[in-house]
């Protein structure tokens, strides 16, 4: 009889004892790892991701929840926010179990997969423990958001002591000096007043509607000094015009050569001015940050020490210039350089902005 009332003692005992005899089996015996055979997307787009709970003990793992929290430039739907999920699952002895997931990039930049845990209980649910999490992680380049582009994108071009609106592409009002008459020269092109001056009759050189070259920079620096701070809606959406604005004159035949000074994931900076397709250059925007590397000033430099060895024509992506970088760059139009600033366009609750604010300096 007094064997009986043991019975019920001993159950406790067991019930107690199995959750701690379970989770010893199964402590640092469980790994998760994360694969995706994507490294870059398009806003939208889907990109398969496979996570692999490994199970290394002589115990079954009868419940096992992986929880997912992905970054907030990803989402588990391509129109709605979804960062968290959770699936549940079993794993056998000495065996793996493999979940496989659809994400979304709802954010241009580069983003890191990581937040992985599973976490799982002995079948009865006495105790949930965790069990493992994420040994790698992943990177996800989203690119920007392809929208439509005019074929003159806006932009604008200082000229005396104010920015004026002025299309992305020269024509013959951009003036670029004078030469000495020749025959066969339209009489609308003499320019009179240095006629008048020099004593021989010149006509004026305009930057010709057929020139393929053209430098672009982007500017990511909104402080000085550079690394002071940042403004991520302005480099986002200076991201898109360049994108869109890149497309649009590669298909009018105009070839690029473009430098930034914006931080680049797993990337090699593009600080030097080098010759990129509106593919390349929408692959390398994918991995930018919106962080200045190094100031406006490196950029510039080299085009104003060497004016020959680059375009004459010159367009800068930017929201903010120090009156430092703007001397630098009123040099470069009397070097003859065509310059063109684009400002960021920026949607607020009144409309739409120039990307101007108080921490940005007017040109």
């Amino acid at each position: 009889m007094v064997a009986w009332f043991l019975v019920p003692l001993a159950i406790l005992i067991l019930a107690w004892l199995w959750p701690l005899l379970w989770y010893a089996a199964v402590q640092g015996r469980v790994a998760c790892a994360i694969a995706s055979e994507r490294r870059e997307c398009e806003a939208g787009e889907g990109v398969p991701v496979e996570i692999d709970v490994i199970n290394r003990s002589f115990v079954l793992l009868p419940f096992v929840e992986v929880r997912i929290r992905l970054p907030e430039g990803l989402s588990f739907y391509p129109s709605v926010p979804r960062p968290d999920l959770s699936v549940i699952t079993r794993v056998w002895i000495k065996s793996r179990a493999r979940v496989r997931v659809q994400v979304y990039g709802v954010r241009r930049g580069p983003q890191i997969l990581s937040d992985v845990s599973v976490v799982g209980h002995e079948g009865f649910g006495l105790a949930v423990r965790p069990l493992a999490s994420a040994a790698n992680a992943i990177w996800l380049a989203i690119r920007p958001t392809q929208r439509a582009s005019h074929t003159h994108p806006p932009s604008r071009m200082l000229q005396g002591l104010r920015a004026v609106p002025h299309a992305l592409v020269d024509d013959e009002t951009w003036i670029r000096g004078v030469r000495p008459y020749q025959y066969g020269d339209p009489v609308r092109h003499i320019d009179w007043r240095a006629t008048a001056r020099l004593g021989d009759l010149v006509v004026k050189q305009f930057f010709p509607t057929t020139n393929r070259h053209l430098l672009v920079l982007l500017n990511a620096q909104v402080s000085e000094p550079h690394w002071l701070r940042h403004h991520r809606e302005a480099f986002e959406a200076l991201c898109e015009q360049l994108s869109a604005s890149a497309d649009a004159l590669h298909r009018g035949g105009a070839e690029l050569l473009f430098a930034t000074n914006a931080s680049v994931s797993l990337r090699r900076l593009k600080s030097a001015p080098d010759r990129i397709t509106p593919s390349a250059l929408r692959s390398l925007l994918a991995h930018a940050h919106p962080y200045a590397a190094f100031g406006l000033e490196a950029l510039l430099l080299p085009v104003l020490r060497s004016p020959g060895a680059y375009p004459d024509q010159l367009v800068l992506f930017s929201s903010w210039e120090s009156v430092r970088h703007t001397v630098v760059l009123r040099q470069l139009e009397r070097m003859g350089k065509a310059l063109q600033v684009v400002r960021p366009k920026l949607c607020e609750e009144e409309g739409e902005t120039d990307g101007h604010h108080d921490l940005l300096h007017r040109i």
